[in-house]
C-alpha cells in the first residue's frame, strides 16, 4: 500500500504529462514482463521462449538508468519504443511460436505505447517502423511454418510450433497479460490526464482573476466591473445603487508619506468597501482608477443606501495611522440610483459631477 502510494506520488511530481506517461509505462511494463517470465516458465515452452522477457528485462534496466540515473528523458522514451518494437517482440515472437501464439497481441501493445510516450514527428516515424517490422515478421513466420511443422519438438526453441494445448494456453495468458497492460496504463493515463486538466483549469481561473482584479488592493478593476454589469442588470431594478468614491488629498499623502503609505492607505479603504459590501448579494467594489473607486449595493431607498456609504466614510476617518496618529483620512463620494438612467455610463458620469461637487463643497461629504 505505502509502495502503491509512493508510485503515485512520484508521477503526480513528473511536471510534464509526457513524463508521467512515460513512467506510467515504465513501471507497468517491468510488471508486465515478471508476469511473463513466470507464465513462460509454468508454460514450459522451453529455454528460447524465455529470451524475449529476459530481453524485455535488460532493456527495461537499460531504459530505468537512462532515464532516471543519467536523467535524458527524451533519450529513454525513444530506446524504449524502438528497443521494444524493432528488438523484443520479434525475438519473442518467433521464441514462442510465432503467428501461432498470443505474440500478435503484444505486437498490439507495442503499438499502444508509442502514442502516450512520443509525439510529433517521433511518434509517426516510429508508428510506420514499428508497423513494417510487425507485418516482417508474420510474413517471415509465415513461410517458415511449414519447416517448423516437422520438427518433431514442437514447443522448444526458436520459430517453434506449438502444440493445441500450448497455442490455446499462451493465447489466454497473452490475452490476460495484454489486456491487464491495456487498462492498467489507460486508467493511469486518463488519471494523469485529469489530473494535467484540472491543473490547466485552475491555472486559467487564476489567470482570469488576475485579468479581473487590481493586484494591490485585490478589488475588481475595470474589465471585471465590466464583467459584473454583464450578468447584472442594475439598471433595471430600483434597488441598484452607485457610489463614485475618490480619496481627499491623496497627492499630498503620496508627497508627505512616500508610496509605500499611499498603498497602505488604498488597501485600508478596500477593506473597508469589502466589509461593507455583499457580493452574494450581486454587490461590487471596484478600483476604477488610481485613487478612485466606485460601489455598487443594494439598498431599500436612498436613505439605506447613504447610510451605508456614510458609515465608511465614517470608518476611514477614524482610523489612527501609526505614521502619523493626527493624521485625518477622508474621501469625497457622489451617489446615484441606477435605475434614473438608461445606461450605467450614464450614472457613472453623473456620480462623478456629484463627487466633484462634494469636494468643491469642502470633501469629506457624500452628495446624492
Amino acid at each position: 500500500m505505502k509502495a502503491t502510494k509512493n508510485i503515485r506520488r512520484y508521477i503526480d511530481d513528473q511536471k510534464r504529462l509526457e513524463d508521467r506517461l512515460f513512467s506510467v509505462v515504465l513501471m507497468v511494463g517491468v510488471v508486465i514482463v515478471w508476469v511473463s517470465m513466470v507464465v513462460t516458465f509454468i508454460e514450459k515452452l522451453g529455454p528460447g521462449a524465455n529470451v524475449g522477457p529476459i530481453a524485455s528485462a535488460i532493456m527495461l534496466l537499460v531504459v530505468i538508468f537512462v532515464a532516471f540515473k543519467l536523467k535524458k528523458m527524451d533519450l529513454a522514451r525513444l530506446m524504449l519504443c524502438y528497443t521494444l518494437n524493432c528488438f523484443v517482440v520479434p525475438l519473442a515472437f518467433f521464441s514462442c511460436g510465432g503467428i501461432d501464439s498470443g505474440m500478435p497481441l503484444y505486437m498490439l501493445a507495442g503499438l499502444f505505447l508509442v502514442v502516450p510516450v512520443l509525439k510529433g514527428a517521433k511518434r509517426i516515424i516510429c508508428i510506420v517502423v514499428t508497423f513494417a517490422v510487425d507485418i516482417a515478421c508474420i510474413v517471415i513466420s509465415y513461410f517458415i511454418r511449414p519447416a517448423a511443422a516437422v520438427a518433431e519438438e514442437s514447443s522448444v526453441g526458436v520459430f517453434a510450433n506449438l502444440t493445441p494445448e500450448a497455442r490455446t494456453a499462451d493465447m489466454i495468458c497473452s490475452l490476460i497479460l495484454i489486456g491487464l497492460y491495456v487498462v492498467i496504463t489507460t486508467s493511469l493515463i486518463m488519471d494523469a490526464y485529469q489530473k494535467e486538466r484540472e491543473s490547466a483549469e485552475e491555472l486559467l481561473m487564476k489567470l482570469d482573476e488576475l485579468s479581473s482584479k487590481d493586484e494591490l488592493t485585490g478589488l475588481y478593476n475595470r474589465r471585471g466591473f465590466l464583467s459584473f454589469l454583464e450578468q447584472t442588470p442594475v439598471k433595471d431594478d430600483e434597488r441598484y445603487y452607485l457610489c463614485m468614491i475618490d480619496i481627499d488629498h491623496f497627492k499630498r499623502l503620496n508627497d508627505n508619506y512616500g508610496h509605500f503609505f499611499g498603498n497602505a492607505v488604498l488597501r485600508q479603504l478596500a477593506t473597508l468597501m469589502t466589509d461593507e459590501v455583499d457580493e452574494d448579494n450581486n454587490e461590487i467594489v471596484v478600483r476604477y482608477g488610481g485613487e478612485e473607486f466606485l460601489i455598487i449595493i443594494r439598498a431599500n431607498g436612498k436613505e439605506e443606501a447613504y447610510r451605508r456609504i456614510d458609515r465608511i466614510r465614517a470608518n476611514f476617518v477614524d482610523i489612527r495611522w501609526d505614521k502619523d496618529p493626527d493624521l485625518l483620512t477622508s474621501f469625497s463620494a457622489g451617489l446615484v440610483r441606477c435605475s434614473r438612467f438608461g445606461a450605467t455610463s450614464e450614472a457613472i458620469d453623473f456620480a462623478d459631477k456629484l463627487l466633484y461637487t462634494a469636494k468643491e463643497n469642502g470633501r469629506n461629504l457624500i452628495k446624492m
